[in-house]
């Protein structure tokens, strides 16, 4: 088991204190004496609290290294260079994964573990490219998928943000009609003179607009707590009940689609058997329905039947095509069409919930407005003309 420790080192006339990685403190004594004389060694502190790089910061590390490797400079020389031209976060990441790849470990698989610089699909992006051999590539694609899907993803849960906003703020208008201005309005002198005023029907109509508002709010709250936390403690049935809703089956389903097929075409075309490829997916994808495709898929291509039949979450025109390649090639290059395909689906549908959204709070604001100048105004009509005759 590899352990990151920290060490000070003297190189000419100067102290530097680097990261290094060993099974014991002499494994990692001898790895820092290859930098430098070695001053101190002690195991690094780990900081639980410590944030990740951001979505830009992420980009450009990204893409100066893969501009590098491009290049043919080896991946620790990489990576070095990017400690000295880079301070923070990014010199952070590359001071992390440098003592791993200089112990000989793939590049791909160290930042792909990385889960605090390079989370989730990211990381899945890299590790699964990096292994059919073209790293730089593989880099590339991770940093366009987080240009891309980062920034629609983070306009996403800024509308959701300021929607919810706005939703409170309609709550608390029609909680302060019902509980505050209706029983004080009603309780004045004046109000009492009117004799035929049912305040039943005020307090009915504030009440169930009220009751309205919070099961819209519980709904969306559910839908967003399925497809984070939920899918995360119960993924296989959080996922087949996901794969019901439309909009939301595509907003869910397609980004994992999008890693796991571009996975499955690199590994088809770098000549790895269906079946390795079939069982490979189904290992390195995340719990849930695609995951469990992939395992049907490997299970009924033993049996001698079509693969691409039990690909349920698939469009069926997709199974179809897929069914009928007639070489590996073809196959590798139809499953990139899907992946991307699964991609722009991903992002049209975020594209939809910034609107709908806006609408949704929009109108539940502007119902709660007219609730309140109803049960406010009508009434002291009411009275008026009670009065007058």
């Amino acid at each position: 088991m590899h352990v990151t420790w920290q060490a000070r080192i003297r190189k000419g006339h100067s102290v530097e204190e680097i990261t290094v990685v060993g099974a014991t403190i002499d494994e990692a004594r001898r790895a820092a004496a290859n930098e430098g004389q070695v001053i101190s060694v002690r195991p690094a502190k780990k900081n639980f609290l410590k944030v990740g790089m951001s979505r830009h910061e992420r980009y450009v590390f990204l893409m100066r290294l893969a501009t590098m490797i491009g290049s043919k400079v080896p991946p620790n020389e990489a990576l070095r260079m990017m400690i000295s031209s880079f301070q923070g976060r990014i010199g952070e990441a590359a001071k992390s994964a440098y003592p791993l790849v200089v112990r000989g470990k793939a590049l791909g698989e160290v930042l792909s573990e990385d889960a605090r610089n390079f989370p989730g699909s990211i990381g899945l992006l890299i590790k699964t490219g990096s292994a059919s051999g073209n790293t730089a590539d593989a880099l590339i694609e991770a940093a366009e998928f987080e240009r891309h899907i980062g920034e629609a993803t983070k306009n996403t849960m800024i509308a959701l943000v300021r929607s919810f906003l706005y939703m409170l703020i309609a709550l608390a208008l029609l909680v302060g009609n019902q509980y505050f201005i209706i029983p004080k309005m009603f309780d004045s002198p004046i109000m009492r003179m009117g004799k035929k005023i049912d305040i039943d029907l005020y307090l009915s109509v504030g009440f169930w607009t009220m009751v309205l508002t919070i099961g819209i709010m519980t709904l969306l709250v559910s839908l967003i707590f399925l497809a984070t936390l939920g899918r995360r403690a119960a993924p296989d049935k959080v996922d087949s009940f996901i794969l019901k809703l439309p909009v939301m089956r595509d907003l869910v389903i397609s980004q994992d689609n999008y890693v796991g097929l571009f996975r499955l075409a690199l590994l088809i075309k770098a000549g790895v058997p269906m079946g390795e490829a079939l069982n490979s997916c189904a290992d390195s994808t995340r719990p849930g329905a695609l995951r469990e495709d992939f395992r049907r898929a490997y299970r009924g291509m033993r049996k001698g039947e079509k693969w691409a039949l039990f690909m349920k979450t698939l469009h069926p025109t997709d199974r179809a095509a897929l069914v009928m390649m007639p070489d590996n090639d073809e196959l590798a290059k139809n499953l990139n069409y899907i992946a991307d395909m699964s991609k722009a689906l991903y992002l049209q549908r975020l594209g939809i919930i910034s609107p709908v959204m806006d609408t949704v709070s929009a109108g539940l604001i502007t119902v709660a407005g007219i609730v309140v100048l109803f049960v406010t105004t009508v009434p002291q009509l009411q009275l008026v003309s009670e009065v007058m005759s």
